[in-house]
């Protein structure tokens, strides 16, 4: 899977998951919660790579059971057992 369809892929579950993704021009990117909603900042101006690490890193501290996570997000993830570091395929 290469990385715009992991991206695609987070972008999915963190509708599931009632986070609103606000794309930004520079400036932190990660989870947070303003007012009670999760929205989930993402500086556009960085590679595809590191949105990804920044997805990966704050997902895996979100409680995903009972979602449905495609298999590829769920490695990882580090959901299946003897994963957790991830390389685009």
């Amino acid at each position: 899977m290469d990385e715009e369809l992991y991206l695609r892929e987070f972008r999915k579950l963190a509708g599931r998951l009632d986070i609103e993704i606000r794309y930004v021009d520079g400036g932190s990117s990660g989870l947070c919660t303003v007012r009670g909603a999760r929205i989930f900042f993402l500086d556009r101006t960085l590679d595809k790579r590191t949105q990804l690490d920044i997805f990966v890193r704050d997902f895996r501290t979100l409680d995903l059971e009972g979602y449905f996570i495609v298999p590829a997000l769920r490695r990882i993830l580090g959901l299946e057992e003897g994963h957790g570091d991830w390389q685009a395929d």
